[in-house]
């Protein structure tokens, strides 16, 4: 990932995308904005606490550092699932009001940007750009176990024709395998969605725990629908060991704000 800043904002993104000028992809950090405590400083969320005025300042700086207009975000307000929306001229959802249920989006729609919050899990940028057509994925253990990333790609080929072959992929940074320790109940939904594969998605331990390899989860899932492993760029960038840069909800024991991916074409 590249490393930018706009007026003290700091913000990430993809390197991968960076030949492809009709979109750009953003992962914000948490630094460059007006949230105090433990939502220190740039929190995007609306539903964790914080002061609403300081998240409209946040939300209103993010958007001025990546160049886009606030009415027009498309945000999925996320419950761990996998259903996924198409975005067209006609859905309600923007920055005020965000699209409920939804731990996916897709578009290809110029100048509709699409983002998801997240504080450990990942956000998952995809784009065609054969089709011109992005989306964001929310990549955590749940919607892993219920196979969102494959929807997400057989929602881009229904929707717009999408071969899995064109579209590249990033993956943000979230709570990685040095950190994200797990429970039999976690261990054993792998398992059972994915018999074959799930014990190369766990790291054990020395002292008997078991860590979760949510990257190499998602790599797996996106080159087994097709996407090619050189379309691929993930940052392993850990959450939980950078929390002077994200946000990270086990780390912080609930009590933090929320960092975004965000893209768009333009």
């Amino acid at each position: 990932m590249i490393k930018q800043e706009h007026k003290n904002l700091v913000y990430y993104s993809f390197e991968i995308f960076e030949p492809f000028s009709p979109m750009s992809s953003t992962i914000s950090t948490r630094l460059g904005g007006v949230s105090e405590g433990s939502f220190h400083s740039l929190n995007l969320a609306l539903s964790v606490g914080d002061d609403q005025s300081a998240v409209i300042t946040n939300r209103s700086r993010l958007y001025e550092a990546v160049g886009v207009e606030s009415e027009a975000v498309a945000v999925a307000q996320l419950i761990q699932g996998t259903y996924i929306e198409v975005v067209t001229d006609h859905s309600q959802g923007n920055g005020a009001q965000a699209f409920v249920g939804t731990d996916g989006l897709v578009t290809n729609i110029q100048n509709r940007p699409l983002m998801i919050l997240v504080a450990d899990c990942a956000a998952v940028t995809l784009f065609d750009p054969k089709r011109s057509v992005i989306a964001l994925a929310h990549g955590g253990w749940r919607g892993t176990v219920g196979k969102i990333m494959q929807k997400m790609v057989s929602t881009m080929n229904e929707a717009f024709g999408c071969d899995p072959a064109d579209i590249f992929v990033g993956i943000g940074p979230s709570i990685g395998p040095c950190c994200y320790q797990v429970r039999e109940d976690v261990i054993n939904a792998f398992h059972t969605a994915f018999p074959q594969q799930a014990h190369h998605f766990f790291v054990p331990q020395e002292d008997d725990t078991v860590h979760l390899d949510m990257w190499t989860a998602l790599r797996w899932q996106l080159q087994e629908s097709g996407i090619r492993p050189n379309h691929i760029e993930s940052a392993d960038l850990c959450t939980a060991c950078h929390l002077d840069e994200f946000y990270s909800y086990r780390a912080e024991h609930g009590k933090t704000g929320r960092f975004a991916g965000l893209v768009v074409l333009r």
